[in-house]
């Protein structure tokens, strides 16, 4: 499977081919993915790994058959439910030659073993000529961001903090009369800065 159109129609933008790449690709790994495999070629590197896991612990497949076979491992028995993605950003940059740059960050949760996965994936497609004008994936690197626990870290590397040495309490004298303070009125911030949600100031600009 590829992305683009025949030969008589001019050169679509990156950012065109990268958004309806995303789209396809996604929605074939959830819904087909035993077809997904068809949007590599026989020169196409493809990885799997989990950030700061080690590179001996990376998977990798070359080609569409070994592509196929790991993307099937993952998905197991439930072909036609494979998963869930949640993409959270996606950019693209064209590339030497035509070809095409695309970063995806999301959270991906496969049926099969369903734990919501944080996730950052590159592809570079690449232009092709037969059978007909269009792109494939050359490359793609995906790696999973594993979850902290915060609370580990935190007790882990908290201070330690000393014991106090013991107070000796003073005698008891009058007490002081304390000056009166000096009454503080709360100050309310304008009304520009009072909005707490996302796309505040976006949506300012365009009332402007």
């Amino acid at each position: 499977m590829v992305v683009g159109g025949d030969g008589s129609t001019p050169p679509c933008p990156a950012t065109y081919i990268g958004m309806k790449f995303v789209k396809e690709y996604y929605t074939v790994l959830a819904k087909e993915p035993e077809k997904l495999h068809t949007f590599y070629k026989a020169q196409s590197v493809f990885s799997r790994g989990v950030e700061g896991a080690g590179a001996e612990k990376v998977i990798s497949a070359v080609g569409p058959g070994e592509i196929h076979s790991e993307i099937m491992a993952c998905v197991g028995s439930y072909e036609h439910h494979a998963c869930r993605t949640e993409i959270s950003h996606i950019e693209v940059q064209e590339s030497r030659q035509g070809g095409v740059l695309v970063l995806v960050t999301g959270h991906l949760t496969f049926t099969q073993n369903p734990v919501r996965q944080h996730f950052t994936q590159v592809f570079f497609l690449d232009r092709q000529s037969e059978p007909y004008d269009g792109y494939f994936v050359l490359n793609d690197m995906l790696r999973y961001i594993p979850r902290e626990d915060s609370g580990k870290a935190e007790n882990s590397h908290a201070p330690q903090v000393a014991q106090a040495a013991p107070v000796v309490a003073a005698p008891l004298g009058p007490a002081p009369t304390a000056a009166p303070q000096p009454q503080v009125q709360p100050q309310v911030p304008p009304p520009q800065l009072q909005a707490a949600w996302p796309g505040y100031w976006q949506q300012q600009q365009q009332q402007q």
